[in-house]
């Protein structure tokens, strides 16, 4: 039996955001630092499993990886990154929360428009789609993961460590994570596929559906090749 693709969701980000894409299972992390949303992940995964990480997924992916490489069977990164923030990154996650608490509707939309690439803002459904996306997070919510994810470690080198078959996608056009980090990865993997999309910001889930799950299907049948 081919092992089930468990995705995981990004800040802001709800199961909408995997829609039509083909993964087994989706989870929405709770807790207060990436470690605990990999704890209460990784207790309820099956004994073989792949991890399908977005953005803040990925970080989960990455701590779910670290506490049991012998049972993962695939890994695929989609607009995140391995690194541990910086002083910058920081202060941008302590001036996004203070928003949030104080004006969480003009953050979310102002969100909603970064996350997107300029020719995906041009779609109104998608920007709208994105904007409610943002607003059923809800301030509270988006608060913990952005001091969740300031707080997480540097987990660059554990990559050359996951020898299973992995996929880094992202957007080139994405303004929320260097589309940089995933070449990075990617070259770091033993056995990754790099796909980057050209005008695509940071959901490529949503703003290139077709061409995402067409590169998640590829990458489940080189775990089952």
């Amino acid at each position: 039996m081919a092992a089930p693709v468990i995705a995981i969701c990004g800040i802001a980000t709800d199961e909408a955001s995997w829609r039509d894409m083909p993964v087994d299972r989706i989870f929405l992390p709770a807790g207060d630092t990436i470690d605990a949303m990999a704890d209460a992940i990784a207790a309820e995964l099956p004994g073989r499993f792949a991890l399908c990480g977005h953005s803040m997924g990925g970080y989960v992916a990455l701590a779910i990886a670290a506490r049991m490489p012998e049972r993962l069977a695939g890994f695929a990164l989609l607009s995140s990154a391995c690194t541990a923030d910086g002083d910058e990154a920081k202060a941008g996650r302590h001036a996004a929360i203070d928003q949030a608490r104080s004006d969480f509707a003009v953050l979310a939309e102002r969100l909603a428009r970064a996350m997107l690439s300029r020719s995906s803002r041009a779609d109104p459904v998608l920007l709208a789609d994105t904007h409610a996306m943002l607003l059923r997070c809800g301030a509270e919510r988006f608060a913990r993961q952005q001091a969740a994810a300031m707080t997480r470690v540097d987990r660059c080198g554990l990559l050359a460590t996951l020898a299973v078959p992995a996929l880094v996608l992202a957007g080139e056009d994405d303004g929320i994570v260097a589309p940089g980090r995933s070449r990075e990865m990617a070259a770091a993997l033993p056995d990754a596929v790099l796909h980057m999309i050209p005008g695509c910001g940071h959901v490529p889930q949503r703003e290139a559906s077709g061409a995402s799950a067409a590169a998640i299907a590829a990458w489940r049948e080189r775990m089952t090749s």
